[in-house]
């Protein structure tokens, strides 16, 4: 009898960590856009496997009609892509890198290579079409 309830307190504590294991990675998958810099752009890149980068300026109204489409997609692919976004007037390097003339830009990024772009404000089934494809 002495040796069930041993095993059954090993098996409870094994469980327990399992599940606070699971719980902590649930909270470390982001559901809001995060906001990336020139500094932490690399890394960004290679922290998460799908990174779509939100380019805007905080003067630009048809990049806040996207902010609103990117919250609604970051929540909803949680888990399967983050959302990131970068202000192009205070982060002009990352803006030049790729090349960035217009805002509203999307770039979908796959295992750290740029992988697809969108210019301009376009409807959440267009961003959702592409997000599908490179999943």
């Amino acid at each position: 009898m002495k040796h069930t309830d041993e095993l059954e307190r090993i098996k409870m504590e094994k469980m327990k960590k399992l599940l606070d294991k699971t719980a902590k990675n649930k909270t470390q998958i982001p559901q809001v856009p995060i906001n990336i810099t020139d500094a932490d752009f690399d890394a960004a890149l290679k922290k998460h496997p799908l990174l779509l980068v939100d380019f805007w300026a905080a003067w630009c109204n048809p990049c806040r009609v996207i902010a609103l489409i990117i919250e609604a997609i970051a929540k909803e692919y949680a888990g399967k892509l983050v959302c990131a976004k970068l202000n192009v007037d205070e982060n002009p390097i990352t803006a030049a890198k790729f090349q960035v003339a217009s805002i509203p830009t999307l770039l979908f990024f796959k295992n750290g290579k740029l992988a697809d772009r969108i210019v301009g404000a376009v409807p959440r089934q267009h961003i959702e079409a592409r997000i599908k494809q490179l999943i």
